[in-house]
């Protein structure tokens, strides 16, 4: 019971960030295709994601830790949200 408490803290942090990373794509215009990859450990733990946004046939990425993502299942804010306006600001560029 403990390990799924986790993972919804995990996975609600995800779509937090799901959603900041499309709030601020389309004020750019873009709508594109957002990605996530479990970091897991041998016992299968995810200890972080990469974070993929796809735009126009352009890529960009960033790695973030569990900590990071799970406190972010309130609101996106610190490490992730430099992040997520860093990965923004790449596509917008090109």
């Amino acid at each position: 019971m403990e390990e799924k408490q986790t993972r919804e803290e995990f996975d609600t942090g995800l779509g937090k960030i799901r959603h900041e990373i499309k709030s601020r794509l389309v004020p750019h215009g873009f709508f594109g295709s957002i990605r996530y990859t479990d970091i897991e450990t041998a016992d299968h733990v995810a200890t972080g994601s990469k974070i993929e946004i796809e735009v126009s046939g352009k890529t960009v990425s960033r790695s973030f830790s569990r900590q990071e993502i799970e406190s972010c299942r309130l609101r996106v804010s610190g490490a992730v949200l430099a992040g997520i306006i860093a990965m923004v600001d790449e596509l917008s560029i090109g």
